[in-house]
């Protein structure tokens, strides 16, 4: 059996000697110990105490090496020393930002316009009971005066109610007719029932009597009033057509020169059955219709930019058509209004206003603006023949008017003067109440000689509360 130590081997003279183990201390061996006898060694062998693998001393462990060891080694003499890192190439990069930083903010200043900022002239006005306007028939103004335009236009909607079985209806035609006066200077008055027949021989009679106005100036006297249908039917339903007056055959001279016409058509003849509708649902309906059709009216009245309208001149003939039968019972009711708008043109009508507060409105060209309380009416109580009679109303409340600047004469005026003398220049327009410049570039003290360089920028006036 195989014994559990190892023995030592001791290689033959002359031959390499094992390297001792890191882990084992030996001391150095003397040459006479070499030389010893063999036998000698044996008896020392037999001495020392049996080596096993039970006693065998553990090794000892090495240590890791250090970080500052690891330093130390890299910093020998035949390691590289690491560059520095290039602080110049950071300082061309900064001087590169900086350089087109400032030529940024010069293009900025180079190529921005001169700009002028001014304020145009304005002035309140307040209108008392006593301040009243007269707008003539463009055709007939004179040159200067107040005129105005009539703008003739038909809507209609319908309502569908419910029915409640059939009726038998008849139903006289109306319209609106203008009464003219040619005859004389007086006023002639018109009783009531008083007939106008068309060229065809219908008759329409006035329900209430009427007051013609006398002729002045050389200028008819009119009045527009509603007529009826002397009987039902839809044969009464005619056009716009001339009329005369049979009562005042008698007299040919004022046969001759009281006469009237129509401007639209004659509606709502009727004679037969339709659906009935209870008369309660029946005014509820037209009451509603009424109402969307005036809406829309004021809604084109506040749409309009380029002309004045007053809303009070304004007048709408509402006709009622007879009811159309609808599926399931119900009955679709017709409203139509014919709708006769007075126009004036902007700018006289700012004119006429702004006459009251300068004396050289009629030289400029003004706005008027709306202010608190602004409101307008009618003056005469009875209505007139539009287009053919002056317009007479007031005005009420506040408004604004403002002189408006001529721009591109103001940079003319201002291209290639010295800075030194554009408030002298400013003065020579009277359409402005004050005026700031700046030139560009800053360093420059002259308006650029072109004068689509020059930016002119008007402000809103701020309206003045007048007590």
């Amino acid at each position: 059996m195989a014994k559990d130590y190892f023995q030592d081997i001791v290689p033959p003279e002359g031959g390499s000697r094992p390297r001792p183990r890191d882990t084992e201390r030996r001391s150095p061996i003397r040459k006479e110990e070499v030389r010893r006898p063999l036998e000698e060694i044996h008896e020392d062998e037999q001495a020392l105490p049996e080596r096993s693998i039970r006693n065998i001393p553990p090794p000892l462990r090495s240590r890791p090496p250090r970080m500052r060891d690891v330093h130390d080694e890299r910093t020998s003499a035949d390691q590289p020393v690491p560059l520095r890192p290039q602080s110049s190439r950071l300082w061309i990069w900064i001087a590169a930002g900086v350089s087109i930083i400032v030529l940024f903010v010069l293009i900025l200043f180079v190529f921005r316009s001169t700009t002028v900022t001014v304020i145009p002239r304005s002035n309140t006005v307040t209108f008392d009971q006593s301040a009243q306007f007269t707008a003539h028939p463009a055709a007939s103004a004179a040159a200067g005066a107040l005129s105005y335009t009539v703008e003739v236009s038909d809507l209609e909607d319908s309502e569908v109610v419910q029915s409640n079985g059939t009726e038998h209806a008849e139903i006289k035609a109306t319209g609106s007719i203008v009464i003219t006066n040619d005859y004389s200077v007086a006023p002639v008055k018109l009783i009531k029932n008083t007939r106008f027949q068309d060229s065809s021989g219908l008759i329409f009679r006035v329900p209430a009597d009427v007051v013609v106005p006398g002729n002045s100036g050389g200028k008819q006297g009119s009045v527009s009033v509603i007529v009826v249908a002397d009987k039902p039917g839809k044969q009464y339903n005619i056009g716009p057509t001339d009329f005369t007056v049979p009562g005042l055959k008698s007299n040919a001279a004022m046969y001759s020169g009281v006469r009237a016409h129509s401007n639209r058509a004659m509606t709502g003849g009727f004679v037969g059955d339709r659906p009935a509708v209870e008369s309660g649902a029946m005014q509820a309906a037209q009451a509603a219709i009424r109402t969307r059709i005036a809406q829309k009216i004021h809604d084109q009245i506040a749409a309009r930019t380029e002309a004045i309208v007053i809303p009070d001149l304004v007048r709408i003939t509402f006709n009622s058509e007879p009811g159309t039968a609808e599926a399931g019972g119900g009955v679709r009711i017709h409203e139509k209004a014919h709708v006769e708008m007075p126009v004036f043109p902007k700018e006289a009508y700012a004119k006429a206003i702004a006459s009251l507060v300068s004396a050289d409105a009629e030289e400029a060209s003004i706005e008027i603006v709306p202010g608190e309380g602004y409101a307008s009416s009618a003056v005469k109580s009875t209505a007139v023949d539009l287009g053919k009679e002056p317009l007479t109303f007031k005005l009420s409340g506040q408004v604004l008017v403002v002189w408006q600047v001529d721009t591109e004469a103001l940079a003319k005026a201002l291209a290639g003067i010295h800075e030194a003398v554009f408030q002298n220049v400013v003065t020579t327009f009277s359409s402005i109440q004050e005026a700031h410049a700046r030139i560009e570039p800053f360093w420059k003290s002259t308006f650029p000689s072109d004068s689509a360089k020059i930016k002119i920028i008007v402000e809103k006036p701020t309206p003045v509360a007048t007590p």
